[in-house]
């Protein structure tokens, strides 16, 4: 009888534990909106590439099985820094996102992103990596130009050493990517 008890009580905590984490995960704090009244883009179900791999968000977040049959996971998520601006010239607003891939592994590996105006409707870009277990500071647009700044490591660091080195990368749209400065 304290067997079942007790596997009960850990089966309820695992189911806890899994609702928790995935609720907090589900939302997206992206405005459509803007204080100012001005239509914001939202990618939380957009459609990324990366590394000729489509991924595509629900709620702002993807979990794609590694292997058919595994129980490993590769997760990818919009993290909560955006900047808005127009990066393709056709004066409507885009914006320009943070993704975290992670599951297959210890790192956690941060890619740049845009949702982008067409013709017709917005699509997401192809994934530009910009590094493992780093820190993004800040994200921002200025005349079409997209500047990320974040903390790494030393050359000489192992990926265990907090990110405490400032780096900051300027990249311009182009052809569904991304092109470093």
């Amino acid at each position: 009888m304290k067997k079942v008890v007790v596997i009960l009580v850990i089966i309820g905590a695992v189911a806890l534990i899994y609702t928790m984490r995935n609720g907090s995960a589900t939302t997206s704090n992206v405005p459509t909106v803007s204080d100012k009244g001005i239509f914001r883009p939202d990618p939380s179900g957009a459609t990324f590439t990366f590394d000729d791999e489509s991924v595509t968000l629900s709620a702002g977040r993807n979990e794609t099985t590694i292997t058919p049959g595994s129980a490993l996971v590769e997760e990818t998520a919009l993290l909560d820094q955006f900047a808005y601006g127009d990066i393709n010239a056709d004066g409507k607003e885009d914006t320009v996102l943070l993704l975290a891939r992670y599951g297959g592994g210890s790192g956690t590996f941060i890619y740049l992103a845009a949702f982008v105006s067409g013709p017709v409707t917005y699509r997401g870009s192809e994934a530009t990596f910009i590094g493992d277990r780093v820190s993004p500071q800040s994200l921002s647009i200025n005349k079409g130009v997209v500047t990320i700044q974040y903390l790494d490591r030393k050359a000489d660091e192992s990926f265990a050493a907090e990110p405490t080195v400032p780096v900051s990368k300027q990249f311009v749209y182009k052809a569904g990517g991304f092109e470093e400065r």
